[in-house]
């Protein structure tokens, strides 16, 4: 009895013992499982981290083709930049250059000086001063007066300038063409025993500054002549 008795504990140690081990090769089986999920794991990472890193080289390289790319651009737009800067110098001076034309045109012509004076009246005795040519025939510009006989330059320029001063009968008459009290020229109609009523002509071109003065002045003889209507002894100016 006591030998089955022990046999009965000897065989239920033994199921005991076979129950652990096939509870802990169970736990094995288990781990070796979990350790087969993590070496998938940790091989699906590395993969992972291979396929990062080339994604993140491709990007890098990427990066460099647009930095290149944007070199050259910056390069380009400079360029085009600098050629617009050009255009538009260029354009701004020939607008600037068509502005001055215009301009300088309108200049000239609000600066054109021209006049003809003539005397209404012969004198048979006049034989001093200035020779105030009372009759205007034309004087754009403003630069005669007529109460003076003395034409003022409204503007720097070049000049030209033509008196003519008729002989009365057969008197001989002489005058200065002056500039500021300068004589420049002399008219000169020697009358002598004729009676013939000469001309004595002259021209005349001056460089005159604004506010600079000429007029005609007399110098020697005596009286001159003219026609109302139509004055013979006449002085006459225009800017060139």
């Amino acid at each position: 009895m006591i030998n089955e008795k022990q046999d009965k504990n000897f065989t239920q140690r033994l199921n005991e013992i076979v129950n652990v081990l096939m509870k802990y090769d169970k736990q094995g089986k288990n781990v070796t499982q979990r350790l087969n999920e993590i070496h998938n794991i940790l091989t699906a990472n590395e993969e992972y981290d291979k396929n990062l890193t080339l994604q993140l080289t491709d990007s890098m390289n990427n990066l460099q083709d647009i930095k290149v790319q944007m070199r050259y651009t910056s390069l380009s737009l400079m360029d085009v930049h600098s050629k617009t800067d050009s255009l538009n110098t260029t354009l701004t001076r020939n607008f600037d250059d068509q502005i001055r034309d215009v301009y300088g045109r309108i200049t000239n012509i609000t600066k054109k000086v021209a006049f003809t004076v003539g005397v209404t009246s012969y004198s048979s005795s006049w034989n001093s001063g200035t020779l105030v040519f009372d009759r205007i025939v034309y004087n754009i510009g403003g630069g005669y007066d007529s109460s003076t006989g003395v034409f003022t330059s409204p503007v720097d320029g070049h000049f030209v300038f033509f008196v003519n001063v008729q002989a009365y009968g057969g008197n001989s008459v002489y005058t200065y063409l002056v500039l500021n009290g300068s004589a420049k020229v002399t008219s000169m109609a020697n009358g002598g025993s004729y009676q013939a009523y000469l001309a004595g002509p002259n021209l005349v071109v001056l460089r005159l500054q604004k506010g600079d003065r000429v007029w005609v002045k007399y110098y020697a003889g005596t009286g001159y002549y003219t026609e109302g209507l139509a004055p013979v002894t006449t002085f006459s100016g225009f800017r060139l």
